[in-house]
């Protein structure tokens, strides 16, 4: 948005089994805060072909020219994956957190307005009391504290944890989960909501 791009969808994917990370009703919500519509997909494996298709379905349908990610950098076959996706389609991959520091861009989200909660934690670096806690600065002390003890990455980028958004500096409404459950999946403990809802922003605590 900063570099004055038209953002036309929030895009997302949903897996056979889709993964407990990304709870899609919090999807929803984020798009209605961003008053960007929402573009969701059912996949099935092979993933990639399924993605390619629907990124190509895209171009031609809404004349999308490219697609944005958040990766920072995990190895070189996860970190190039949607890079390989896009590959001969016209669509080109923009990757703004690409490699920068680990500390830094989680230190610049804080700072910057973001308020993101950890929806799906992995053992053995955290338990279950982690779910809907906010990355704040105390948070990210534990964090320093984890990768220098355990050599966890700081933002996760290897699976440790999960988190969404639920305020930022150009959504419209902040989103607030007044109750969600605990479930317990192959290692990890990820958060279900219950009951959440868009909100006046500073009014979701």
């Amino acid at each position: 948005m900063k570099r004055k791009f038209d953002v036309a969808f929030v895009m997302t994917f949903i897996w056979d089994q889709p993964p407990p990370s990304h709870p899609l009703p919090l999807i929803r919500l984020q798009s209605r805060a961003l008053q960007i519509p929402l573009y969701w997909e059912r996949v099935s494996p092979p993933y990639f072909r399924d993605y390619r298709q629907a990124i190509i379905e895209l171009k031609k349908d809404c004349g999308i020219e490219a697609v944005v990610t958040g990766d920072i950098y995990v190895d070189s076959f996860h970190g190039t994956w949607i890079d390989d996706v896009c590959r001969d389609t016209g669509v080109e991959v923009i990757k703004p957190l690409w490699k920068l520091d680990r500390l830094k861009v989680i230190e610049y989200r804080v700072g910057s307005g973001f308020k993101a909660i950890f929806t799906c934690v992995k053992k053995p670096w955290f338990n279950k009391e982690w779910l809907g806690r906010a990355i704040d600065a105390q948070a990210i002390k534990e964090l320093v504290k984890l990768n220098r003890e355990t050599g966890m990455d700081i933002c996760g980028e290897n699976g440790e944890y999960h988190t969404m958004t639920v305020d930022a500096p150009f959504y419209e409404k902040a989103i607030s989960i007044s109750k969600f459950e605990t479930e317990e999946v192959n290692g990890s403990y990820a958060m279900k909501p219950l009951d959440l809802c868009l909100v006046p922003k500073g009014g979701e605590d």
